[in-house]
């Protein structure tokens, strides 16, 4: 299962590339619109798409990174998230300077703020089953380092260099996801 990030949906770059990367294995990628759902909302959706389909593996990206973080209070299999956001009020506050997004931290700061606490803050460190994929320059988050003391007792974790926020070195990551999927379906 793929979840985008925020302006993203399923249907894009990251989500086709983990099906040209796995096209024997079926992808469940759905399109979610954070502008107008609240992070309860798509917490609900997301939990829901799991308990039918089933998934192996949860691979996250940036807003969906934070939501697959969030998933792994009730998924006990593999996820990956990728650039993952940490702090998403400071997230999206510097979101805040694109239009749309500015409207979103508008309508949504209250309840992220509480989802956050109540969900993202409440997490249990996760055996090896949890992983990382972090840039090193990431323009919009920064430094990630922060993130790995929340989540201890991760399993894995690539970094790399000149891949930015959106992760431009996707296609890097097939080994270790596959090494992933594959410890996950024995």
């Amino acid at each position: 299962m793929y979840i985008h990030g925020y302006g993203s949906t399923g249907e894009a770059f990251k989500a086709k590339e983990l099906h040209a990367m796995f096209p024997d294995t079926p992808l469940v990628a759905p399109t979610f619109d954070y502008d107008s759902l609240s992070p309860y909302d798509v917490f609900a959706q997301l939990r829901a798409i799991i308990t039918n389909k089933k998934p192996d593996l949860i691979v996250g990206s940036s807003l969906g990174g934070y939501f697959a973080l969030c998933c792994t209070s009730f998924f006990e299999r593999a996820v990956w998230c990728v650039n993952p956001v940490r702090d998403i009020l400071a997230t999206l506050q510097r979101l805040g300077t694109d239009n749309a997004a500015a409207e979103l931290l508008e309508q949504r700061t209250m309840e992220y703020r509480d989802f956050d606490h109540k969900v993202f803050q409440q997490l249990k460190p996760r055996t090896a089953q949890l992983h990382f994929a972090l840039s090193t320059d990431d323009e919009l988050l920064g430094d990630h380092r922060p993130l790995l003391t929340l989540f201890p007792n991760y399993g894995s974790v690539v970094w790399k260099d000149h891949s930015g926020h959106r992760f431009l070195r996707w296609g890097e990551l097939k080994e270790e996801i596959t090494n992933t999927l594959n410890q996950e379906t024995l």
